[in-house]
């Protein structure tokens, strides 16, 4: 069971009143850059740009119409192949390929027929983030 969101804060959306961040009046704290706060990720000694995302705390289900783009703000460039991958179509077929490595999960789910529509949820918010690096005209970056 998930306790905790990468966005403790929840900077990326407008929270329901009842959300935790909300009561503990962490929400307010989005204003200020330097407040922010992004938890359950580990960033490689070696090598710096690569992150390592240990949880998901995610909510698939929020409405498009509430979100935001506030935990990318001061991000001015993004991994060409992660770029590619969504622009490609083919990320259905590489998650689920991705997703039944792990056989305890994938049954835990229903399969495949159980994943697409949070995979679907996935891709149509990989589709706003390209509007975004395109709007905002953001640089992709070779992968080393």
């Amino acid at each position: 069971m998930l306790n905790d969101r990468l966005d403790r804060y929840c900077c990326g959306f407008t929270p329901d009143p009842a959300e935790l961040c909300v009561e503990n009046l962490l929400h307010t704290k989005c204003g200020n850059t330097k407040d922010l706060l992004l938890v359950h990720i580990l960033v490689k000694k070696a090598d710096p740009s690569k992150l390592v995302f240990i949880d998901n705390a995610g909510r698939p289900h929020q409405s498009i119409d509430n979100l935001n783009f506030r935990l990318l703000d001061g991000i001015d460039q993004f991994p060409e192949t992660a770029v590619s991958v969504l622009q490609s179509g083919c990320l259905e077929s590489l998650l689920l390929l991705s997703l039944y490595t792990d056989k305890e999960f994938w049954d835990s789910q229903g399969g495949a027929s159980g994943l697409r529509p949070l995979i679907h949820t996935v891709e149509s918010r990989g589709k706003i983030l390209l509007q975004h690096i395109r709007d905002k005209k953001l640089q992709l970056k070779k992968d080393l």
